[in-house]
């Protein structure tokens, strides 16, 4: 699938959460990535199972962000505890 994205947004609450876990500089890096087509560095996947068309990629060891494209959007509706 060839992807076109103008930007990443998130719901209201994601900034808040990164901000009270303390993951503002990787996220945004990670997000960085994911804007330049760096998927290898972001372990950029397809979530399960792969007809809900939501993807995920990951922000450190812990936490992993769920996205879904919004025609050109990035758009971030979750962060999870990845362990």
């Amino acid at each position: 699938m060839v992807f076109r994205c103008d930007s990443v947004r998130e719901i209201s609450w994601i900034k808040e959460y990164i901000q009270k876990r303390w993951i503002e500089k990787q996220y945004m890096k990670a997000k960085k990535y994911l804007i330049q087509w760096h998927f290898i560095e972001i372990d950029f996947r397809k979530r399960k199972p792969k007809t809900d068309n939501i993807y995920y990629f990951k922000i450190n060891e812990k936490y992993r962000a769920l996205w879904y494209l919004d025609w050109s959007i990035f758009k971030v509706v979750e962060i999870t505890d990845h362990q």
